[in-house]
């Protein structure tokens, strides 16, 4: 275990390269800006509003460098970037005056003030302002009509598009933090495979082994921790209950720290002591064809075909049924991963856009249905130049 003064993260020690709870220089948020400045003046438009709410902070995040506390407050965040000019970044009342100081943003005011801010913009455009949206599936309704009379055509533009595409192409400096906290999901899983070997522990003790592996190493919740034994793990997801794990149940361990703001999805299977030799084949199998699956990945590919090796090596093994019950709709195979555990872009079957060098995806494998319940292997998959690797190594131990 990592000892607690060894661990270096944003909240407690600011690295020398940032300030903000990403620890990234400002220079890249600067050029992020920069960037999508770029883009505004190209689609006629006047400023982007960008939004997240607390529970998905990645769209902000990505131009704020800070994550607000939950829970305390309705506390959402919201970037305003105009087409020249500073920048102002909105958040809840107790959030603002904390991301003074740790937000590189200057000009940080309550979003409860939104609609003055645009009526001040709106009167000083003489007209109506053409401003475009990132998160329109989470913009709530009552700040949405708020803004309506003063945007051209009472609407937003919207450009989620824009920001995803900048979001899927990780810098190296983001892959480094990846990197990293793929580790730590490793260790993490090491740590209550460990205690699952100890004797008697109910999914929800398991649960706070795992959680409390990594936050001894710096890291905070990404989202929930899902583990599940027996016929738990017949759900595609579980909150871990009070049930003590019986032997020979399988066991399903699947963690997503955020370290520095950057998240891992990482997911393994284990069974409690003795197994049948009909049910260790199918885990050796689950096993063989996530790394092979893996191994196959090149760039310039197009994702679906992620998917199309899934399928074909589980038609080769005779599990197919077993493949196709959750290989259907969103994240059936997988991914993007960063800022947020679940991001652009969706991995499944109709997935045409090509593996691009600095894509992060979490590459899920699902085989479910059988009498024990399911399986699930999951890692953090990095798209170089030349080939693919897992930032997990987890996918290699002997568990």
């Amino acid at each position: 275990m990592v000892k607690q003064k060894e661990i270096l993260t944003a909240q407690n020690m600011r690295n020398p390269k940032g300030k903000g709870f990403t620890t990234l220089p400002e220079s890249i948020f600067r050029a992020r800006i920069k960037k999508v400045q770029e883009e505004l003046s190209a689609h006629k438009l006047d400023a982007l509003f960008v939004f997240s709410d607390e529970y998905r902070p990645g769209y902000t995040l990505y131009f704020s460098d800070y994550f607000p506390v939950n829970v305390i407050e309705e506390s959402p965040q919201g970037v305003f970037i105009p087409k020249e000019g500073e920048i102002t970044l909105f958040l809840g009342g107790i959030n603002a005056k904390t991301a003074e100081g740790i937000s590189w943003i200057s000009d940080i005011r309550s979003v409860e003030t939104l609609e003055d801010f645009f009526a001040e913009k709106h009167s000083q455009l003489g007209r109506k302002i053409r401003a475009g949206l990132v998160g329109e599936a989470i913009l709530p309704v009552k700040y949405a009509k708020r803004l309506e009379p003063l945007l051209d055509n009472s609407n937003f533009t919207n450009m989620d598009r824009l920001l995803n595409n900048m979001r899927m192409l990780k810098s190296s400096d983001e892959i480094e933090l990846m990197d990293k906290v793929g580790k730590v999901a490793d260790r993490s899983i090491r740590a209550a495979v460990k205690r699952l070997k100890e004797g008697p522990v109910s999914e929800v003790e398991l649960a706070a082994t795992a959680e409390f592996a990594f936050r001894s190493e710096g890291a905070n919740i990404g989202s929930a921790t899902i583990l599940a034994a027996g016929v738990n793990t017949k759900k595609p997801t579980w909150r871990p209950s009070t049930k003590i794990i019986g032997a020979g149940e399988a066991v399903l361990i699947d963690v997503n720290p955020m370290l520095n703001c950057y998240c891992a999805d990482t997911a393994i299977t284990v069974f409690n002591g003795k197994i049948s030799s009909i049910t260790q084949k199918v885990l050796d199998v689950s096993r063989e064809i996530h790394r092979t699956v893996i191994d196959k990945m090149k760039p310039g590919e197009p994702a679906s075909t992620i998917y199309d090796y899934f399928l074909k090596e589980t038609t080769r093994y005779g599990y197919r049924d077993e493949f196709m019950l959750y290989a259907k709709g969103m994240i059936a195979v997988g991914h993007g991963v960063g800022l947020d555990v679940v991001e652009w872009p969706n991995l499944d079957k109709d997935s045409k856009f090509p593996l691009e060098p600095g894509m992060v995806l979490g590459v899920k494998f699902d085989l479910h249905g059988f009498d024990f319940g399911g399986i699930r292997q999951e890692v953090e998959v990095l798209v170089e130049e030349n080939s693919c690797r897992s930032l997990n190594d987890i996918i290699y131990d002997d568990l």
